[in-house]
């Protein structure tokens, strides 16, 4: 997937304000406040469980809903999150997103390397939240098999991995002729530009856990966790020289998900 959240100094986004909130962000902002969901989930380690909770309540809420339906086909579970979106007012379409926060941001947008649309194709859309976030449409399905999947490693993992890059669960975009299922998800927006495929090397390896897969430059693994997705295109360089990985496909390592194997 390439997204980026700025490719350098003189982007080609407007700074604006966001003052006037719609029923999405004030919506959102209500639920976040709500900690009683907060740490009932225990699917994962503890830490990776801070990492859910970072999720914010409808995140774990989704969670919760979803695990008494674990073993149950992926439009089971799908519906039943359209279900309890629909119940608690974070059901959204693509129209409901654009009126609210504009056109996808990247839509007419060069990269510096002459790309014409470096969304990540079938994967993300992306809007402006406000001047400090970033709103994402993401399809879970094109690194997990089941929506309780991407609730696991997209944002729990992801965020208890890269917590400086946190996703929190704004929605659910419906099923429907023009809106896939997707997840909603808030993130930081990071300045910044694409650092090198050795620049990402060497800040995973910082982390002894962490080896480069041998078939897949982009790939690194550990005990716990295979991290996929690793490109130029999915990390920023901040101006602070920080290096910030925004859009990564970690999941449990196959001895984590079934013991030594």
């Amino acid at each position: 997937m390439q997204t980026y959240h700025v490719v350098n100094n003189q982007n080609n986004i407007e700074e604006n304000e966001f003052s006037n909130k719609g029923r999405i962000r004030a919506g959102f902002e209500n639920d976040r406040r709500n900690e009683s969901l907060l740490n009932n989930s225990k699917r994962l380690s503890k830490d990776e469980e801070v990492g859910r909770s970072t999720g914010g309540t409808r995140n774990v809420a989704a969670t919760l809903i979803l695990r008494g339906y674990e073993e149950a086909n992926i439009d089971k579970q799908q519906d039943r999150l359209i279900e309890w979106a629909k119940q608690n007012d974070c059901l959204f379409t693509l129209k409901d997103i654009e009126e609210e926060f504009g056109q996808e941001i990247f839509k007419n947008i060069k990269s510096e390397f002459g790309e014409s649309s470096p969304t990540g194709g079938a994967e993300a859309l992306v809007y402006r939240f406000d001047n400090e976030h970033l709103l994402k449409v993401i399809r879970y399905n094109v690194w997990d098999t089941k929506p309780l999947g991407f609730l696991d490693n997209r944002i729990a993992i992801h965020n208890y991995l890269f917590p400086d890059t946190f996703y929190e669960l704004i929605g659910i975009c419906g099923r429907g002729k023009v809106d896939r299922f997707s997840f909603i998800v808030k993130q930081p927006f990071i300045k910044g530009t694409r650092p090198t495929q050795d620049e990402i090397h060497k800040e995973m390896v910082k982390d002894k856990r962490f080896t480069r897969d041998y078939f897949d430059s982009t790939r690194y693994n550990s005990d716990d966790y295979i991290i996929n997705d690793l490109h130029t295109g999915n990390w920023i360089k901040g101006f602070n020289d920080k290096m910030y990985c925004i859009d990564p496909a970690p999941c449990l390592s196959l001895k984590r998900k079934y013991g030594n194997i």
